[in-house]
């Protein structure tokens, strides 16, 4: 009995909380290319109507009761009243949940410092126009010019027999591509001087990298940026330097970073030339190294560098896949290139390029070389020990030989 009467009141309650439930709004937000669709909620409660001409109506029974209050209970659990609307982007309310409301003032503020933006950028906006027009025009006027010679004749040129107009705006843009080439391209095509007469001039050309392969720049708050000195780089540079090589530094980095840095690791004055970032070949946002332009021959230039981009246009002059230093102290590199060098100083080769092309087929040229100087160490120590074991058996058969004769005179 009593079971039954409370799911007939369980029931009554849920046909109340579905009508109280009114679903008003679906909103939609678009947030990184990715949609999302909210709903609001809205309870109601039920309006009660009364009627004048009618009797007053029955006291609420018990079942009538809790289905009337359940919808304001539900509400009120909820957080929800009359005046405020359950989402915050409902188009039912005026304005969104929890605004401050501004004077009028902060109005007129408001809108008087965006009017003054809006002023500025368009004034912005003009100056950059007039400055940019002013510049193309100066550009077309100055550079698009035909040259004149010494007696002040005209030189005729392709674009001589053009309108005007067209032989001032072709003019101008082949000077703006020549100047953009300018910028790309080395100062020079000789970069070095002529070579130094016979006794003075090195045989041989080395070319360095200064970042990577013998210093490492570092940069600190206290100090700003500092380069750390590579394990070995002063007998590197005593081993292979001037007269042994012609030391070329060639480097990407700029000139009033790099000039004072050079001064200070090379004491002894044995790197002949220095050559900075404005002496490079920029070619698809690299500074490329160009050798021909060294005033050298090719096949006595050895080229160091980690970056196999800076040598792609003179492949063969370089030892390939150096490893770059990131100021490691441990490490030994700079001692075994020594040794690589001094070898192919000590050589003699009328090309360099067939003895670097022989190690570059190995994984790692550096140690390939140092294996078979190892291997060339044992041969030539077992040669020294089979030459003194000869000579120690001839000496023994020598020994013996006066020994004999010895005794043969005493008999």
């Amino acid at each position: 009995m009593f079971s039954a009467l409370r799911s007939r009141i369980s029931c009554q309650n849920c046909w109340s909380i579905s009508r109280s439930l009114k679903l008003f709004e679906r909103q939609t937000i678009k947030i990184n290319n990715r949609t999302f669709t909210f709903s609001a909620l809205h309870f109601q409660q039920q309006k009660q109507t009364t009627n004048n001409n009618s009797s007053p109506p029955p006291p609420p029974s018990s079942s009538s009761s809790s289905s009337s209050s359940s919808p304001s209970k539900l509400s009120s659990l909820m957080g929800e009243h009359e005046s405020k609307t359950p989402f915050i982007f409902s188009k039912t309310s005026p304005e969104p949940k929890y605004s401050k409301t501004q004077t009028d003032d902060e109005k007129h503020e408001r809108e008087a410092k965006a009017a003054w933006d809006v002023r500025m950028l368009k004034y912005t906006g003009y100056f950059l126009g007039i400055w940019l027009f002013s510049t193309i025009g100066y550009v077309i006027l100055v550079w698009g010019a035909p040259q004149i010679d010494e007696n002040g004749n005209i030189i005729q040129d392709r674009y001589s027999n053009l309108p005007t107009w067209q032989q001032y705006i072709k003019r101008s843009f082949r000077e703006v591509i020549n100047y953009w080439q300018t910028i790309k391209d080395p100062t020079s095509d000789k970069l070095l001087p002529e070579p130094l007469p016979a006794p003075y001039q090195p045989k041989y050309t080395l070319v360095i990298e200064m970042s990577g392969i013998l210093l490492h720049p570092e940069w600190a708050y206290n100090t700003g940026w500092r380069y750390k000195k590579r394990p070995g780089l002063d007998y590197f540079i005593k081993e292979i330097g001037y007269p042994v090589y012609e030391v070329v530094i060639y480097t990407k980095e700029a000139p009033w970073g790099a000039a004072s840095v050079i001064e200070n690791m090379d004491t002894d004055h044995r790197i002949m030339y220095r050559l900075f970032r404005e002496n490079t070949r920029f070619l698809n946002g690299t500074h490329v190294k160009d050798l021909s332009c060294l005033n050298r021959d090719l096949k006595k230039i050895i080229f160091l560098d980690w970056d196999e981009k800076a040598y792609q246009l003179q492949p063969r002059n370089a030892l390939h896949r150096l490893k770059q230093w990131n100021g490691e102290d441990d490490d030994r590199q700079l001692l075994h290139l020594a040794s690589f060098l001094r070898m192919i100083a000590v050589s003699g080769v009328d090309d360099v390029r067939d003895v670097l092309d022989h190690y570059n087929q190995e994984p790692d040229p550096v140690e390939a070389f140092l294996i078979r100087q190892q291997k060339l160490l044992e041969l030539e120590e077992q040669k020294k020990q089979q030459a003194a074991a000869a000579v120690n058996s001839s000496v023994k058969q020598s020994k013996g030989l006066f020994s004999g004769w010895t005794s043969s005179k005493r008999f």
